[in-house]
Order: C-alpha cells, then structure tokens, then sequence
C-alpha cells in the first residue's frame, strides 16, 4: 500500500489527502501488462513495466537502500525530511521492509519475514499514537505476503519494486490506475546512465510522479512526487542474486509496542485521513 502526500499531508503530524482502503479483492488484480484486457496501458509503457517486472521477478534475492527526501511548504513554514528504507528480499520467503532512520513526522514502520514468523508493526494515527505488531506463521513463498493490503509503504519506487519481485505491478488497483494515464516521457542521462522515464498520475488530481528505469538493466533507480509536496527517492546499494545477512530480515521492536490479533482502528472517525502511518499510497 502506497499513499500520496501533498503539503496539507504534513501539517503537524502529517495530513493525508487520501482515503485509505482496505481489503482488495484478488479478482480485482490485474495480471501482467500485455495480458490484462481490462488495463488501458500505452504500448510503450506497458513494455518498460514488462522488461522490468520480468526482470525483478526472477532474482532469487534482491536488497536496497532507499535514500528518501521529501520538501513542502506549509502554514509553519518549510519541512524537510532525509530519511533512509531498507527492502530485501530472500527466496522462498525471507522478506524485509523497514524504516531505518528517526523521523521527526513519520513514525517507525516494518514488515519482516525471517522464514519462520511474519511481523508486521504500524503505528494506528491518532491523538495518542498507537504502536502494535501482528505475528504469524512466514508464508511459504514470498508471493504470500498481501504486501498491497498489509504493509504501509513511504517510497513510491520501493513500493513498486516490491510488487514487481512477486511478478505483478498491477496487484494493486491504485497503481495499475495511475499506470493506465501513465506516458513516457524522453529518455534522459545521468552521471553517464541513460534512463527510460514514465509519468504516471495519481488520483483525481493527476499529480506527476516520474519513475526512472534503467534502459539496460530495466532496474528502477529514482521516483519523484511533483507537486505542493516534492519527493525524491534514490534506490541506492543495490545487491541482486548475491548473499544477505540474516540480520537484515530482523528488526528491534519498540518497548512499547504491543502484539495484536488485528490492528486497531483509527481513534476517531477523521483519523484514516491523517498520516501518521506511511501506509497505503492510495491516490484519492
């Protein structure tokens, strides 16, 4: 789950300008770009998401760093936010999303697999914030992680890269949206590295983020959300089909964090629509 962020999404303690939506229902996934007859997606665009879904979805291990800054002017003045994101990934099922730096407006999330229990840990908005974890069984592969329903993603370009290694960008209704007015805009380089580019707009007011794609190796490298709210993300320390540390798929539960059968609801009704929690990047 992905959620788009503009200015009025960071006043005090982060405004979404979203709703937040829950259980997407498996007939309404989209299957693979070139398949999908009910997905209206420009040739050229559906043929970049393919080279790279198909390029992810046969590594046998996958880890990133993802460097985050996000800039947006508000009533208070100018916030700024550096923050860093770890994703990994370990056939059959070892799996990891986190936050690794503090943050002063989002607050700490993950979701890891270590192969044996499956941890999920969000922070519920609220006046007083909730931190709670669900714990269970790992899945037997990593396709059985409904990271679209469960896990609260920030970065745009780690959110797709993580669909795209279980082998479907379009799992998620939002994005396969936002892929249908999708357009590829000119190639550019940098730093000596040529990238394919795709535009693709969220939500009703069509707001621009651009994902860069390398034009060799069909990697997703940089996101930017432009807009009131500016984001760019640097998929950065990339490591494929090499070794990864066990200590990766771990993470250092807060004290305070409590083990839920299911996670609460938000502590009042206009509660969804405040960000607290870097969750689904639902573009309405």
């Amino acid at each position: 789950m992905w959620k788009l962020l503009r200015a009025s999404a960071i006043l005090a303690v982060v405004m979404v300008a979203c709703v937040t939506r829950t259980g997407t229902a498996l007939a309404d996934r989209a299957r693979d770009p070139k398949q999908d007859q009910k997905s209206h997606i420009k040739p050229d665009v559906a043929a970049i998401l393919r080279q790279s879904t198909d390029t992810y979805a046969k590594m046998s291990s996958y880890r990133h760093t993802a460097r985050w800054s996000i800039t947006g002017k508000t009533a208070d003045g100018e916030v700024r936010e550096e923050l860093s994101f770890t994703l990994a990934l370990d056939r059959p099922n070892r799996f990891v999303y986190k936050l690794d730096s503090k943050s002063k407006i989002f607050p700490p999330v993950a979701a890891y697999s270590d192969g044996d229990s499956f941890i999920n840990f969000k922070t519920i908005a609220g006046l007083i914030p909730i931190k709670q974890y669900t714990k269970a069984a790992s899945p037997a592969t990593y396709k059985g992680i409904n990271i679209v329903d469960d896990i609260e993603f920030l970065p745009i370009g780690t959110y797709v890269i993580a669909l795209m290694l279980q082998g479907d960008v379009l799992s998620d209704k939002d994005i396969r949206a936002a892929m249908e007015k999708a357009t590829q805009k000119p190639a550019v380089t940098e730093n000596g590295k040529k990238w394919q580019v795709v535009e693709m707009l969220f939500g009703p007011r069509e707001e621009p983020i651009q994902l860069y794609f390398g034009s060799d190796d069909h990697l997703i490298g940089k996101a930017v959300q432009k807009g009131d709210v500016r984001i760019t993300e640097i998929v950065d320390a990339v490591k494929i089909d090499k070794p990864i540390d066990a200590a990766t798929f771990q993470y250092a539960l807060p004290a305070d964090a409590k083990q839920v059968e299911r996670f609460s609801a938000p502590q009042r009704p206009d509660d969804a629509h405040r960000a607290v929690s870097p969750s689904r990047i639902a573009g309405r």
